[in-house]
């Protein structure tokens, strides 16, 4: 196993375990405050991992208050919420597509066809990779009755 090998595992180890403390959905973590405080645009922007907001530069959006790195990204997620927000007001693609509502992990993500997908961890992304148009069709076919209920944790 080399150097990277071990890093990955670590980072995808510590990224499921974590997956359970750090819920995301209806876009907010603890405070109302979306995506645990990481930039919307920044998971369009940078890669791999997002990039922590400023509580300085912020946009409430839906009840929850979106931060960001720069003014040009407040302006630009301003000018389109819906466009840059997770699908799923942040809840579990996968199991949304399954006809639950999970909350999710807010570094575990996709975005497919410039749209941001979050997953509640490694696993349910994996999954959700398998069939990704299926998934998305499914999950959008049944968002408007999966949003009505309680979310849980996975």
């Amino acid at each position: 196993m080399n150097y990277r090998s071990i890093i990955r595992f670590t980072s995808a180890a510590v990224l499921t375990l974590s997956a359970a403390q750090v819920f995301a959905g209806d876009f907010f973590e603890d405070k109302g405050v979306a995506l645990n405080s990481y930039d919307a645009l920044s998971y369009f922007t940078t890669s791999p991992d997002p990039i922590q907001g400023n509580k300085e530069l912020s946009f409430d959006y839906k009840g929850s208050k979106f931060y960001f790195i720069t003014s040009n990204h407040l302006r630009t997620f301003a000018s389109d919420p819906a466009k840059y927000a997770p699908q799923y007001d942040g809840f579990d693609a996968f199991g949304v597509s399954q006809g639950r509502k999970v909350g999710a992990h807010p570094r575990v993500f996709a975005v497919v066809d410039g749209k941001l997908y979050m997953f509640a961890d490694l696993e349910s992304r994996k999954n959700w990779k398998k069939d990704i148009p299926g998934n998305i069709a499914r999950a959008s076919e049944q968002w408007s009755e999966v949003s009505k209920l309680v979310a849980q944790n996975r």
